[in-house]
């Protein structure tokens, strides 16, 4: 024990330096377990040292033999010390101990986790080129271009073939390194970092691959709009000459079926025509629409000055439609006066055969209704030559006047001619035919005169009679009322004459039956309201005489009571004198007035 004892120092020096490093070791183990399993991203060169460095300080990871040789040396140091000093530095040993058995599992967890992650990073230095490849094709597929001929749309459209070419051929490597991906990602410790990997490669490829094919795409349409801007041009220009050709085609015909017919061609071409040059304008204006996506400005200038001196031309269209307005407008003013003419000529038939009746059946006729028919005709024949007159008005702004009419115009001058010839001797043999009836046709005038006017009188008076007087309540109500009476009874003797001067104009006609009969009756109601006026005449001439002596009566009165100088005796006589006044005025109209 003696050497134990007299290298105390010594050897308790070299345990603590063993028991010091021993705790260095597991604490720079856990430094490096902390720096490998923290969120940072490392290069995979970086991962590649902290790994190195992990399976370095864990070659030796049970220290089987730096456990044992400290328990012992702790064992032979603290034989001879106190026992409080042997228990601290016991427990000292045994946390160290007691730690390290702790870090072995989070060790072993640690190693398992490192191959894990070297494998993700690998997978990363794996994926690296194939990124930056497909960068570069997204770069090429969305970098600004101008192009400003189809030779360098060709250009570009190669290039791009080239870009999906070379895309096509790293399909089965991308393809290979996302499946590839996906395993690792099915690992529940796999790092963070590793989702986004996976992610950046098949999203990066699936977005530069339609990056790619729209720009391919784009180019295409570019150069299809190249070529049909420039086809379209030539086109539409060749349009504009057929239209003007078509213009000039467009001529009047006077003959409706022909013209019609022709109407309907003209409309057919006016039609195509529009449609092929709006569609033409259209396509140009898409063509254009697409090259301006890449064409540079200065370019974009020259075309839009282009564009502008076609749609300068497209004026054609509308003359061309103006024109074939006014053929659609002559066609109609034909048609108009076609039928115009036709119903007339339907309508003079009828007319001719009425004014036939009219001869045939005037023995069988009242003279009134043959004046009635006769005028009748009249005024439909007058009213016919006013629409002649306006076809004749109308002939003259739609057909060709003077020498030289065509053949088809003047079947309707032709037309036109006969019936206005027909109608107007129809309406002087209609005349002559009135003329023969003038008489009756006067005396009818003044009976029907007559008649039109007593009867709304009649009327008027039948219902003033079935109404009966009011009562009059003093002398001024009594003379207004005598006034009334009095010119009722003077429109029943003047308007007796209107009926009979009616009357005596029927009696001039050839046969007057049915205007006797109207006079007649009116003459039977006229008598009857006579009786109601002579009536009244008789009753409110006694009326008025009765009310005249009372007011008289009255007058003499309030004379001799004003003679009286006492007031009570006048005031009590005043009241005597409204009280006969009252007495009287009610005997009359109870004895007089109520009759009325």
């Amino acid at each position: 024990m003696s050497f134990w004892q007299e290298n105390y120092q010594f050897i308790k020096e070299v345990y603590e330096m063993r028991h010091s490093k021993m705790a260095e070791w597991m604490e720079n183990v856990e430094k490096s377990i902390a720096r490998i399993m923290a969120d940072k991203v490392y290069t995979s060169a970086e991962f590649k040292r902290e790994r190195d460095t992990f399976n370095s300080l864990c070659k030796d990871l049970e220290r089987t033999e730096v456990k044992k040789w400290l328990a012992q040396i702790l064992e032979i140091l603290m034989a001879e010390r106190a026992k409080d000093q042997k228990k601290t530095e016991g427990d000292k040993l045994d946390a160290l101990i007691q730690k390290h058995e702790e870090l072995i599992p989070n060790v072993t967890k640690t190693a398992v986790m490192v191959d894990l992650y070297w494998k993700c990073y690998a997978y990363g230095d794996e994926l690296k080129p194939h990124v930056e490849f497909l960068d570069g094709i997204m770069l090429s597929s969305t970098r600004d271009i101008a192009p400003s001929c189809i030779e360098n749309v060709d250009e570009l459209i190669e290039r791009q073939e080239k870009s999906l070419s070379q895309l096509d051929a790293k399909r089965n490597v991308v393809t290979e390194l996302i499946a590839k991906g996906k395993v690792i990602l099915q690992n529940p410790d796999k790092p963070k970092f590793l989702e986004g990997n996976v992610k950046r490669i098949e999203e990066g490829w699936d977005d530069t691959k339609k990056k790619a094919q729209d720009r391919l795409q784009l180019l295409n349409e570019t150069k299809d709009a190249f070529i049909g801007y420039a086809e379209k041009n030539e086109t539409i220009a060749t349009e504009f000459e057929i239209a003007e050709e078509e213009i000039k085609k467009v001529k009047k015909i006077f003959n409706l079926d022909a013209a019609n017919a022709d109407l309907k061609k003209r409309q057919d071409i006016l039609k195509k025509s529009t449609d092929t040059i709006n569609g033409l304008m259209a396509s140009i204006n898409a063509n254009m629409a697409t090259m301006s996506i890449t064409i540079p400005e200065d370019k974009k200038k020259i075309l839009t000055k282009e564009i502008k001196a076609v749609a300068d031309k497209l004026e054609v269209a509308g003359r061309f439609a103006e024109t074939v307005k006014k053929i659609v407008d002559l066609v109609a003013a034909l048609t108009a006066f076609d039928n115009s003419l036709k119903t007339i000529d339907a309508w003079k038939d009828a007319a001719t055969a009425e004014l036939t009746d009219i001869k045939e059946a005037s023995g069988a006729m009242l003279p009134e209704d043959r004046v009635a028919r006769t005028m009748d005709l009249q005024e439909d024949i007058a009213a016919k030559l006013e629409i002649i007159k306006g076809c004749a008005e109308t002939e003259k702004a739609l057909l060709p006047q003077g020498g030289g009419v065509p053949a088809d115009a003047q079947v309707f001058k032709d037309e036109l001619a006969r019936i206005t010839k027909f109608v107007t001797e129809l309406q002087s043999k209609t005349k002559i035919e009135c003329d023969k009836y003038s008489n009756d046709v006067k005396f009818w005038a003044e009976y029907r005169t007559g008649i039109k006017e007593f009867s709304p009188w009649l009327a008027g008076a039948e219902k003033a009679a079935g109404e009966g007087l009011s009562k009059p309540s003093d002398l001024a109500e009594v003379k207004a009322l005598n006034d009334k009476v009095l010119g009722f009874d003077k429109n029943c003797v003047n308007y007796l004459k209107v009926l009979t001067a009616a009357q005596a104009a029927a009696q001039k006609m050839t046969t007057h039956a049915e205007a006797d009969a109207e006079v007649a009756g009116l003459k039977t109601r006229f008598d009857a309201v006579k009786v109601v006026a002579d009536t009244w005449v008789k009753k409110v001439d006694v009326l008025v005489k009765e009310w005249v002596l009372l007011d008289n009566t009255v007058t003499e009165l309030n004379s001799w009571v004003a003679k009286d100088k006492s007031a009570e005796g006048e005031n009590q006589f005043s009241l005597e004198k409204d009280g006969i006044y009252s007495w009287r005025a009610q005997e009359h109209l109870q004895g007089e007035g109520e009759a009325c």
